[in-house]
């Protein structure tokens, strides 16, 4: 038997309200003397036996002492007789199968209580799990749909066929860099993915340009880990021949710095 099975067992319980054997007692205490856990487990059992009889304790009321003895079968009434400064005192009935049927009962009631509310104890546990995930369900599915919603977004800007998508390859200074841009020339706007840039370093930003009647102008700052949409929203255009991907200090420049472009796609 091991140890979560013995506690189980009831012998703890017993041993507790004293009506085990005494081969139950010596069994106890030797595996208490061998297992601090079962012995932490059975102070606590003695603890809840105390205080259960704390709790439940009844003043006995005033006539009972004189209602027992009155129910009492005695075997002789023998007055006291004064021999030599003796009494010789009154005997009476022993009833040791009512006490002991009385602490059965009080002990069986005492274990019934204490399974009790350890399975209490144990269904509390389960249903905080329960309610962890599924608070942990609940934020998923939330993501999950905010997720489709913002892909919901994009593939109409990709799929309008108003929208004329502009590849930007990378130039020699970055052969690997790729970018899309998706410029709706119906209603202007300008949307940028991403695909392939290095990491800006610190203090630096890459900008997008547009390139109107052959003259660079600003298209808007691009704002790298945008959790919302693969997509960047940038400035607006009625016309552009091309566009292009500076890296600048943050916050942008007037005029590109031509050294440090990374991309480029004309949209003829």
């Amino acid at each position: 038997m091991n140890k979560q099975d013995y506690i189980e067992s009831g012998i703890l319980e017993s041993y507790a309200l004293g009506i085990c054997s005494d081969a139950e007692k010596a069994e106890v205490e030797k595996i208490c003397a061998e297992n601090a856990d079962i012995k932490a487990e059975l102070l606590a059992v003695q603890s809840a036996v105390f205080s259960y009889g704390q709790l439940h304790k009844v003043k006995p009321k005033a006539n009972i002492k004189a209602n027992l003895l009155n129910q009492l079968d005695f075997e002789e009434l023998i007055e006291p007789i004064k021999q030599a400064d003796k009494i010789i005192p009154i005997q009476t009935k022993k009833y040791p199968f009512a006490v002991a049927a009385s602490l059965t009962l009080f002990g069986l009631s005492l274990i019934g209580n204490y399974v009790t509310y350890s399975k209490y104890q144990e269904a509390n546990e389960k249903i905080t799990v329960l309610n962890a995930e599924k608070t942990s369900l609940v934020n998923n599915f939330k993501k999950n749909q905010v997720r489709l919603e913002t892909l919901q977004a994009d593939l109409l800007i990709t799929s309008n066929p108003n929208v004329q998508k502009v590849i930007l390859k990378g130039v020699e200074k970055s052969p690997e860099s790729l970018v899309m841009v998706y410029w709706n020339k119906e209603s202007k706007e300008v949307f940028m993915e991403v695909k392939n840039l290095p990491i800006a370093s610190a203090g630096k930003q890459y900008q997008l340009w547009a390139i109107v009647d052959g003259k660079p102008v600003n298209a808007g700052m691009i704002i790298e880990n945008n959790a919302d949409s693969s997509f960047i929203k940038m400035n607006s255009f009625e016309t552009a021949q091309a566009f292009a991907i500076t890296l600048e200090n943050e916050g942008g420049s007037e005029n590109p710095t031509l050294t440090e472009m990374y991309v480029l796609g004309a949209t003829l």
